[in-house]
């Protein structure tokens, strides 16, 4: 197929309010395809190469982009389909795919309508299987999330990450019918506060109160206040205990750029007002550490430090801690949002209830321009 520019392709339509989401991590060479065939135009819509009924490769070249082993000075591409739908790898995502050259590898951009997003985050965030009113709270919080972080992200690349880093999203191959359903009846509502999108956070177990937004991020909103949450004691993350090998934390924070010696003691500085660990104290052969306690989890990783409601049990060529709740503990508590739909509470009481004085209104029909401070 020669690659030289064409008419204007007059690709699928995306539909409603779009989304551009970073697919991670940034690859080498991609294998995309469509169906019943691919196009790939450039970024105003010029065809480059199109008619492709197979499979086509794609990789990063010193110049440009690597088309089918042919060089290219082109450092941009978007691929698209009749069928509204492009396969990558072994993943098959909606809309269209911004497929760019980012620092000697592909950044790969899926561009498609924020509904059909949702299907693809709902139930990766939480299971399928619960309640239809937890899989709307999902469905809503999830929107509300994604579209304010659009007014937020305007000029940049792209909206969200499909990683933990915004909300996981596993596109068509990970869409379920329940989820569906509770996407299609939410469709559009989304979390307001005075006229404006709320920054939706969400995470999965508190295990006691939820956390004011200022104690764990610095930022002051309203509406993310602590709220008392007795309802995710069923949650297996509700209670939890870990052995960290001391070199392990060590290695971590060199890594993160922190010169530290060996760690002797570390211990809490300072709590939030919901009992968590705000700050933490490490004297090492170096000196003395004050961290953050929510830098010290991202820096370990989320899956081996789950919360900052810990206690340290033991310290010596390991950390033993015993915790509780999994996540940061602002906004909504995923675990108590499942029990209280299974208590019968519908799904827009529970957003008020976490996000106090929200309301629950069509996007469309609010003046979004800019996104809450």
């Amino acid at each position: 197929m020669l690659l030289t520019a064409g008419l204007l392709h007059q690709g699928p339509a995306l539909a409603g309010e779009a989304i551009r989401v970073a697919l991670v991590p940034d690859l080498p060479s991609v294998t995309v395809s469509g169906n019943p065939d691919l196009t790939l135009t450039d970024t105003d819509g010029h065809v480059v190469a199109g008619g492709f009924k197979g499979s086509v490769v794609i990789a990063a070249g010193s110049q440009g982009l690597i088309i089918q082993n042919q060089s290219t000075d082109r450092r941009t591409l978007v691929a698209s389909s009749r069928s509204g739908a492009v396969h990558v790898d072994d993943q098959v995502y909606g809309g269209i795919l911004h497929i760019a050259l980012y620092h000697d590898k592909l950044r790969l951009i899926n561009e498609l309508d924020v509904e059909d997003y949702l299907k693809g985050v709902v139930p990766l965030e939480i299971s399928p299987n619960w309640h239809p009113e937890a899989l709307k709270v999902q469905a809503v919080i999830a929107r509300t999330y994604a579209l304010y972080q659009r007014q937020a992200n305007l000029g940049k690349e792209y909206d969200v990450q499909a990683s933990t880093a915004d909300q996981v999203y596993g596109g068509r191959m990970k869409e379920n019918p329940l989820a569906d359903q509770a996407v299609a009846e939410t469709r559009g509502l989304v979390l307001t506060f005075d006229g404006q999108l709320i920054l939706s956070a969400y995470h999965s177990t508190s295990a006691g109160p939820t956390e004011n937004a200022v104690d764990v991020w610095g930022i002051d909103l309203p509406y993310l206040k602590g709220v008392s949450c007795p309802f995710d004691q069923n949650s297996p993350y509700y209670q939890w205990s870990k052995s960290i090998p001391m070199d392990t934390v060590q290695k971590a924070l060199r890594t993160a750029g922190y010169s530290i010696g060996t760690i002797a003691s570390l211990t809490p500085f300072r709590w939030t007002e919901a009992g968590r660990i705000s700050e933490i104290r490490l004297i090492h052969s170096g000196g003395e550490l004050i961290l953050k306690a929510e830098d010290f989890r991202r820096i370990l990783g989320y899956t081996e430090l789950p919360s900052t409601r810990f206690r340290i049990e033991k310290i010596g060529r390991e950390i033993q801690l015993q915790g509780h709740g999994y996540g940061h503990g602002v906004g909504l508590c995923q675990w108590g949002a499942k029990e209280m739909a299974e208590m019968g509470y519908r799904y827009d009481r529970i957003l008020k209830y976490y996000y106090p004085g929200v309301r629950v209104e069509p996007y469309a029909s609010i003046n979004a321009a800019e996104p809450s401070p």
